[in-house]
């Protein structure tokens, strides 16, 4: 049997998981006594093994199929769609129209491959260093104006003494509140989502699956029912 919490293989006659020490319901249907808080609280520190959850793994690959149906489809839609195109006008000559949809599948093409690529890379962990928002002017041509944002950035030093950062814009700065310089973070190339390290003190928790905001009293997420990384 596995446990609920961490997904951790447990023995039928544990009262408590040895990865996490969360509370094992039992074959017979009756619950394990009552974990303490303390126990509650320390199980909230650390990273989840739950990344590694048939579930999650099931997940994943339903997610990467998806993903990739998707961008095999915007590769082939301009190699067709252009020529036709160009058949059809008289304002543009199938010559373009074949070069501009080349041109476009290719580019499709190129980031099907780099996505491919960085969901294969490994999990890696770091450490929040900086934080940081500025002022952006964005210029809008077709209204031949500008407007302004606020761009939120977080740096993060991996192990490996690389910096990763997470920019955001505006009211969409969920990384930028949720983690605090010190904060030890995993990134999961598989989502392409951020896991903490002390969930501890936290009120709420992302889905590392949608990247939805959840309770922490959740187990699983309210949108795609998928395990949270606890």
């Amino acid at each position: 049997m596995f446990c609920q919490r961490c997904g951790n293989h447990v023995s039928e006659s544990s009262a408590f998981c040895s990865e996490c020490g969360a509370k094992i319901q039992q074959s017979n249907g009756s619950l394990a006594p009552q974990e303490s808080p303390n126990v509650q609280q320390l199980s909230l520190v650390g990273f989840s093994s739950r990344y590694n959850h048939p579930e999650i793994l099931a997940a994943a690959q339903k997610n990467r199929k998806t993903f990739v149906g998707c961008a095999w489809i915007l590769v082939f839609v301009p190699l067709i769609g252009f020529p036709i195109a160009g058949l059809l006008m008289d304002d543009f000559p199938l010559g373009e129209a074949v070069v501009v949809g080349g041109v476009i599948s290719l580019v499709m093409l190129a980031f099907n491959l780099f996505f491919l690529r960085s969901v294969k890379k490994p999990i890696w962990d770091g450490t929040v260093v900086n934080q940081y928002n500025k002022k952006r002017y964005e210029n809008r041509v077709s209204e031949e104006s500008s407007t302004t944002y606020t761009e939120y950035t977080t740096v993060i030093k991996t192990d490996a003494g690389k910096k990763k950062t997470i920019v955001e814009k505006d009211s969409r700065r969920f990384m930028y509140d949720y983690l605090s310089v010190g904060d030890r973070v995993r990134f999961h190339p598989m989502f392409s989502t951020y896991e903490k390290f002390d969930k501890s003190k936290d009120r709420i928790i992302y889905c590392n699956v949608c990247a939805m905001m959840n309770s922490m009293n959740n187990d699983r997420c309210e949108r795609c029912k998928n395990l949270l990384f606890k």
